[in-house]
């Protein structure tokens, strides 16, 4: 059995595009459709036998039509090909008011065999190869909780523990049931939801955040009943459970939403389950538009333009008809003042000629830096991730840092009516 994969597609997202004139769109709009595309065909050309894709449809909760019309074509392939599709309500997929329907529970209604997760569930989905049991987490909503009476007055660290209890209580409920069974077919785990011990960057730290979210270990995930474990929400691609039975796999997302994704590979997964329901993955890219960040220090330079020439040199991608064609380009030159004027803006823009973009030239003086450093906190973060990096950033915060998150929490709690007492 072959499955194919994905999660956190995100149309929508324009971040360092420009107005297409031939569609009269964002470009970026066109990059994310043309990764999709190519995933697509790459499918029905594998011949797959399900879709699986693990949460965030959209930049946000609310897509304009013409962002439902992308993904919708974009899918249409699969479903005239009569391919099963798994969907998981993702975080940006579910609206914050609660009883209103998610941006994706239109599909279950498209012609075609759409399957949606929009709470924990299970469902035997017949594919060309047999049967395959989905076992679907989508993201945990608090509001679905806060509407129970019994709920109501739960702090936002009672609430998280309620969710971790009811998400892993349900797993090992579906494990069970797949012990109990005998089951003959494989079954599969799909979640939006954060690991624990997920990178988010290609950095090799990884900083624990404080959030209201629940986090959760591999080890209430990766259950052996389970051939694979297949998750969204982190957008850097990665396997969890350092090749055990069963992978617990990031697809990672399709296309680079900022420069916190310019050196990770974009892609999906290709999954397959053998006779013995053990499966193997391999991790697809697709082609990305490419980001390439260029940071130099010349402060202690007599000629800074040359250092400079040579770093952008050395960063010029290979195999390309021009050294930066098609790619969005950063450069940050960390410089004293009096060096300014040796540095000619023009000569560096020339030499990033064939670049899709050049979304930042910045001439930085050492306290700049250290401040884009600090608080380089993007629309893609959470408030407590924000927080966390900035808190990480600055030794007189680092001794207040959990009395500062309890408090964000509970501010946090106050305005979506969650009772922090």
């Amino acid at each position: 059995m072959k499955i194919l994969h994905t999660a956190d597609i995100h149309i929508g997202y324009d971040t360092h595009g420009r107005l297409d004139p031939a569609t009269g769109l964002s470009t970026r709009w066109g990059d994310f459709k043309s990764a999709f595309e190519f995933m697509v065909a790459r499918a029905i050309k594998e011949d797959i036998d399900l879709f699986l894709f693990c949460g965030d449809a959209y930049r946000d909760s609310t897509p304009t039509p013409t962002e439902q019309r992308i993904f919708s074509q974009c899918l249409r392939p699969l479903l005239e090909a009569k391919i099963p599709v798994v969907m998981l309500v993702g975080n940006h997929d579910h609206p914050v008011s609660f009883g209103r329907v998610s941006s994706i529970d239109i599909f279950p209604n498209l012609i075609g065999n759409v399957v949606l997760f929009s709470k924990p569930g299970v469902k035997d989905i017949e594919t060309k190869s047999g049967k395959v049991r989905v076992v679907g987490l989508p993201w945990p909503v608090r509001s679905n909780l806060m509407s129970k009476d019994e709920y109501a007055k739960l702090t936002p660290e009672e609430l998280k523990q309620k969710i971790y209890e009811i998400y892993t209580g349900f797993v090992d409920v579906q494990a069970e049931a797949i012990r109990s069974e005998k089951l003959t077919y494989p079954a599969i785990l799909a979640a939006h939801l954060e690991i624990d011990t997920a990178v988010f960057s290609n950095g090799s730290e990884k900083v624990t955040i404080i959030t209201k979210d629940p986090q959760f270990s591999v080890q209430s995930l990766a259950k052996p009943e389970f051939s694979y474990v297949g998750l969204g929400h982190v957008h850097k691609h990665q396997e969890l459970n350092n090749g055990q039975h069963p992978p617990v796999v990031y697809s990672g997302s399709i296309e680079r939403i900022s420069f916190s994704e310019h050196d990770q590979a974009k892609g999906f997964v290709m999954v397959e389950i053998d006779a013995g329901h053990r499966a193997s993955f391999r991790h697809v890219q697709t082609p990305a538009r490419p980001f390439v960040s260029i940071e130099c220090d010349v402060t202690v330079e007599t000629e800074p333009m040359e250092k400079i020439l040579r770093e952008i040199d050395r960063n010029k991608l290979t195999g390309m008809a021009t050294a930066f064609e098609g790619a969005v380009v950063r450069v940050r030159i960390k410089c004293k003042d009096a060096q300014k004027s040796q540095i000619d803006t023009d000569v560096i823009r020339q030499s990033l000629s064939g670049a899709f973009t050049i979304s930042e030239l910045s001439l930085l003086s050492e306290e700049q830096v250290r401040r884009i450093r600090a608080v380089e906190m993007t629309r893609f973060m959470s408030t407590g991730e924000a927080l966390e990096k900035y808190i990480v950033q600055n030794e007189k915060l680092k001794p207040l840092r959990e009395k500062i998150l309890r408090a964000a929490a509970e501010l946090e709690a106050e305005e979506h009516g969650v009772s922090a007492e």
